[in-house]
């Protein structure tokens, strides 16, 4: 996933309502032990502040991408980190 150091915007009313909405779906779907996890709950919402800053404004749109971008493995120096090696 590239950085977030890019996200420079100021954002309406309105796509602070449609960014508050797509989180809270994404943190309901969430499993327990995650849902006030700050890491987790951050990494969140910089994936949406992404998908904003890249044109997305549809509340619906914007938590399936979250979905897809929170679940999907860290590429990191070419490499794909999956939690813990297999042994």
């Amino acid at each position: 996933m590239p950085p977030f150091t890019d996200v420079t915007y100021v954002y309406d009313p309105e796509a602070l309502k449609i960014m508050g909405a797509a989180f809270d779906v994404v943190c309901q779907a969430f499993p327990p032990d995650m849902r006030d996890h700050e890491g987790a709950r951050r990494r969140l919402a910089l994936i949406i502040l992404r998908h904003m800053d890249q044109g997305e404004r549809d509340a619906t749109r914007l938590s399936e991408l979250a979905v897809l971008d929170f679940t999907r493995p860290h590429a990191v120096g070419g490499a794909t980190v999956r939690g813990q090696a297999d042994s």
